[in-house]
């Protein structure tokens, strides 16, 4: 499932103009958001040493394209054939492929970037179309492109891109054998087709131009070669038909020359009937499920992904940068505030000081005074409530006052019964808190008094309570 929005810009350039179209693919399909062309100056590719591409024209347009950015090769810059293989593993199937092509090819693998197609595929044959590009055309449009910072993602063959708008628009027929003749610009190739599928994709670059009749005959000569050497592998076909499909004027002599091997008669198309080519380019490398012709070297793949790693390493150490500053920041002044708050704090604490202690002071010398001048366990009024609960027979010897803390007292009695009925009076008194240190000690000698003593406690003042 696609979450985000895919974008793909594909870009193709002819003698005259280049073309790039971006394409945005999400969840509900594919859409062409913004396309574009744009003239090369005139003479450009006759000047010598001329660069491969006119990266000079995308100044005006390159801050448009975004995505993977695929450009196209025309087949003149190209080496095709078609192989017979076995359905194998797609792995084993590319090993098969490098094999076949050290034989195809007569240039080393270090000279060439090398790809294929699946054209049609059964349980037991597999028929694939072999894509060799010289590595030195494909470093050098990659440099020029780097030096306008735009980094090529993909680089496909200008034929596949045609026969795949072809194929998608149907209009190629189905059956029989069929030459497919496409004219445009840069671009001037045969695809051979056989029920549908093809067998053979050549350039006839060399012979684009129509005026000179003698090229017009060499090339029904090339034509005519490649559909003889093609009958070894694939079988006559007599019933032939061709489809010519041209955005210039085709000439009407080369049309009947091509009616002799075609019984079924010749017919002419044009090709600007079709979607731009640059849009055909982004259409292919869109579909990313399918293989298809990729002519990128790995190292370049390697590269972009290192680029784009570190590009989102930087773009997320900036972020969490910025999100570092922000919480110093918030820091910074909350610690400020709160600095602030308590210096304002501390200097009204210095200006309050005096006299909060001051008043302190005034307070405690209040609370002094209430205390000393409390009557309600005042010395007289525990000495009437002791005096009061004393029993007839008992006798008090002395009395010792201590405001606030305990009352000492002394007597005698002629038995210990009352005097512990008298200590039981006294602590269950609401005046007193208690009392403590009970003691009676009876001399046994005759006629002679028993003596006790005991500590009464009053209850605190409220300001003893307090620390």
């Amino acid at each position: 499932m696609i979450l985000f929005n895919l974008h793909t810009t594909g870009i193709h350039y002819t003698d005259e103009i280049v073309e790039w179209v971006v394409l945005r693919k999400n969840r509900t399909g594919t859409e062409k958001i913004r396309e574009g062309t744009h003239p090369i100056p005139e003479g450009f590719f006759e000047q010598e040493d001329a660069p491969l591409f006119p990266v000079d024209v995308l100044e005006h347009n390159q801050k448009n394209f975004c995505g993977i950015v695929t450009i196209s090769l025309p087949s003149s810059r190209l080496l095709m054939r078609v192989l017979e293989l076995p359905s194998v593993d797609p792995l084993e199937l590319a090993g098969m492929v490098e094999l076949q092509a050290d034989q195809l090819f007569p240039f080393s693998a270090d000279q060439l970037t090398l790809s294929y197609e699946v054209l049609h595929q059964t349980e037991e044959h597999s028929r694939v179309l072999v894509v060799a590009a010289p590595r030195k055309v494909v470093d050098q449009l990659g440099d020029l492109f780097k030096e306008k910072n735009i980094y090529i993602r993909s680089l496909d063959a200008e034929i596949l891109a045609w026969w795949s708008l072809l194929t998608a628009h149907r209009e190629i027929p189905t059956e029989g054998r069929v030459l497919v003749i496409l004219e445009e610009y840069t671009e001037f190739s045969i695809i051979v087709v056989n029920d549908g599928v093809p067998i053979c994709f050549r350039s006839l670059e060399l012979f684009h131009n129509f005026t000179d009749p003698a090229v017009m005959a060499e090339i029904i000569e090339e034509i005519r070669y490649t559909l003889l050497s093609l009958e070894t592998e694939y079988g006559h076909n007599a019933d032939a038909q061709t489809e010519i499909w041209s955005k210039a004027e085709f000439p009407a002599e080369l049309i009947k020359m091509l009616e002799d091997f075609s019984p079924r008669g010749v017919n002419l198309h044009d090709l600007g009937a079709l979607p731009s080519l640059s849009e055909g380019l982004a259409l292919r490398s869109t579909d990313r499920g399918r293989h298809h012709v990729e002519l990128v070297p790995h190292e370049w793949v390697e590269l972009q992904r290192r680029r784009q790693i570190m590009k989102v390493s930087a773009i997320a150490s900036v972020a969490v940068l910025c999100i570092w500053l922000a919480v110093i920041s918030i820091a910074g002044t909350v610690f400020a505030f709160k600095s602030a708050s308590y210096n304002r704090v501390q200097k009204e604490a210095v200006r309050y000081a005096g006299p909060a202690r001051a008043a302190q002071d005034a307070r405690a010398e209040k609370e002094s005074l209430e205390k000393y001048a409390a009557r309600s366990h005042s010395a007289l009024e525990c000495l009437r409530e002791i005096t009061l609960l004393l029993p007839g027979d008992l006798k008090i010897n002395s009395f010792s006052y201590s405001k606030g803390k305990s009352i000492t007292l002394s007597g005698s009695g002629t038995d210990s019964g009352p005097v512990y009925a008298y200590f039981k009076k006294l602590g269950k008194s609401d005046l007193f808190k208690g009392i403590k240190n009970e003691k009676s000690d009876k001399v046994r000698r005759e006629n002679r008094p028993e003596d006790f003593s005991v500590s009464i406690l009053l209850p605190s003042t409220a300001l003893e309570k307090k620390p």
